[in-house]
């Protein structure tokens, strides 16, 4: 496969939106599943105290609720907290050019760049709107699908599988 010459993109707003509900969807239920679990241990205390399993139930949908009502309110507020973060990020909305190379790419904008190697990478991700290339677990780079070709997207993706993370979100060990 040759290397796709390079690509000019610049991650707006609504960019950056669209990476934040990408991450939500993956991290919500490892965030929000504490009031649930508790909820389950309630339960059970109760069960064990030869209660009647009624009352069993209040509890776990006490932790039902609670956990929906912070999901559903982590993601109401996540448009203005990602607005918030895009606005205190110098250079994220600067133009970028992308550079592939034979072992990595490399990313220049006005305020410096960034060379990586595929397989230092950390992990990829993906959806409808936006590519993501994470150098760790909490970092990302993300690409706007609506500015940055599907060959080259499909070309980043096969690079991902080919350097060890056959999938969307596997962690590299």
């Amino acid at each position: 496969m040759s290397l796709p010459g390079p690509v000019s993109f610049r991650i707006s707003e609504g960019d950056y939106y669209a990476f934040a509900k990408l991450m939500f969807r993956r991290k919500w239920l490892r965030s929000y599943v504490g009031p649930f679990v508790v909820g389950i241990g309630a339960s059970l205390v109760v069960i064990g105290m030869d209660r009647p399993v009624w009352l069993a139930l209040v509890p776990l949908i006490a932790g039902a609720v609670a956990m929906l009502a912070a999901a559903g309110g982590g993601f109401l507020s996540l448009k203005r907290r990602s607005r918030a973060v895009y606005r205190e990020s110098a250079g994220l909305g600067d133009e970028m050019t992308l550079t592939f190379e034979l072992a990595g790419f490399e990313i220049s904008q006005p305020r410096g760049f960034t060379s990586m190697n595929w397989n230092e990478l950390a992990r990829w991700d993906e959806d409808h709107e936006v590519f993501a290339i994470f150098p760790n677990r909490q970092i990302a780079i993300t690409f706007p699908k609506q500015q940055v070709s599907k060959e080259v997207v499909n070309y980043m993706r096969e690079q991902m599988k080919l350097s060890g993370l056959p999938r969307p979100w596997k962690l590299r060990k």
